[in-house]
């Protein structure tokens, strides 16, 4: 029996992927559509190098939106100078054969910067991708954005928000890429997550930021920033249920659920990190503010030093410490507890004597749980990383 996943799992949407021709033999162009235009809320890259594609749906972001092109094989970044001609030209043609207006159609790519879209190719598919459009084509498009990832990322939650139709809930559903290029304040990653509540786009918006926040902008894996960042939230509202506004307990259920969404996908990115076989979770307890937990966990889970470490099982405590002190936050060092795994290796300024061999067990699990109790406040954050390999420098020395 064929399921509805990910972005498939509300009512009211569909998706497919295929071949274009970007790639030899993979899904490179998927799309996903809405039966009814969608309130929208999204979070993009500050790098100030941004892709065409990205710079088309910033621009449309504050319209209703019915359906999403996304590309794989080329980042639409840099490309020579008819970038933003030919990005038009697309969508355009995009939104014509779906009978819409092009202020109701975003763009999204991913892949190597610097080289040309393939406006033939994406055209030549379009028909065939708008006709494979189902409520079954989730996977198809999920694997269809992946670059060098190594699987398909995708979700799927009900809420306990009631909908309109008994026993009905609200639906939240989500794909994601990434695996390299990974940096806190978002990274070579995009997200697409639908659902059918009726929310306003205040809320959906607020619900969003605050989620990827605790999700995509806690995560690293080479700290290198993206041109093509993007997370964006479709909401349909055919599930009927009561409108959800800020600061009601509807919001706080919804917002819940979406971040759930956005975590689970965030940690899968950090443990696809290319190169990688070891997702790190840095936990920072007990900080002055939430500032300062956000900023160390941060700095821990992106430090080459401690992803070295994690690959080769040695469990230096020290470089921990290190990375934790230079992050400019308020702590007093001989106040700190760090613990590897269920292993306190520093209480109170005074190294802890445990054996070496429990450790390095500990730091060759595929999650590694790196504890840092500050003893200043009562804020925490998580962050998420991966460890750094040999395999890291050869996929970055050539890429398709």
């Amino acid at each position: 029996m064929k399921e509805r996943k990910g972005v498939c799992f509300p009512q009211g949407f569909k998706a497919a992927g295929i071949n274009c021709g970007i790639k030899r033999n993979k899904k490179d162009l998927a799309i996903i559509v809405s039966q009814k235009p969608c309130t929208v809320a999204a979070c993009s890259t500050t790098n100030r190098v941004k892709s065409y594609s990205l710079l088309w749906s910033m621009k449309n972001i504050k319209n209703s939106i019915v359906a999403i092109l996304i590309n794989s094989g080329n980042a639409n970044v840099l490309g020579g100078n008819n970038g933003w001609e030919t990005t038009c030209r697309i969508m355009e043609q995009f939104a014509q054969k779906l009978g819409i207006s092009p202020r109701e159609v975003l763009f999204a790519s991913t892949g190597v910067i610097g080289k040309p879209l393939p406006e033939d190719k994406i055209l030549g598919g379009l028909d065939k991708l708008i006709s494979l459009a189902s409520l079954y084509g989730g996977s198809d498009a999920a694997e269809a954005i992946m670059t060098t990832d190594r699987f398909s990322k995708q979700v799927e939650i009900e809420t306990d928000i009631p909908g309109r139709r008994k026993k009905t809930f609200v639906r939240i559903g989500g794909m994601a890429k990434g695996a390299g290029m990974i940096c806190p304040n978002m990274a070579t990653m995009l997200a697409f997550i639908t659902t059918d509540a009726v929310i306003t786009e205040i809320a959906l918006k607020k619900a969003l930021t605050e989620a990827v926040n605790r999700s995509f902008n806690m995560i690293t894996v080479d700290n290198d920033q993206s041109t093509n960042d993007f997370v964006v939230c479709l909401a349909n509202g055919l599930a009927g249920n009561k409108t959800i506004h800020e600061d009601t307990d509807d919001y706080d259920r919804f917002y819940r659920a979406l971040s759930q969404v956005c975590i689970f996908l965030a940690k899968k990115i950090a443990e696809n990190g290319e190169g990688a076989d070891r997702l790190i979770e840095v936990r920072v307890e007990n900080a002055w503010s939430e500032k300062d937990a956000r900023r160390i966990a941060k700095k821990i889970a992106g430090s080459n030093l401690i992803k070295a470490a994690v690959s080769g099982a040695w469990p230096n405590w020290g470089r921990i410490a290190a990375a934790a002190g230079s992050a400019c936050s308020r702590f007093d060092p001989i106040k700190m507890r760090i613990s590897i795994g269920n292993y306190i290796v520093l209480d109170n300024g005074i190294p802890c004597d445990v054996d070496e061999t429990l450790l390095r067990q500990e730091l060759s699990k595929k999650q590694v749980i790196i504890t840092v109790c500050l003893n200043a406040g009562k804020e925490r954050a998580v962050a998420w990383g991966c460890n750094l390999t040999e395999e890291y420098v050869k996929i970055n020395m050539e890429k398709e």
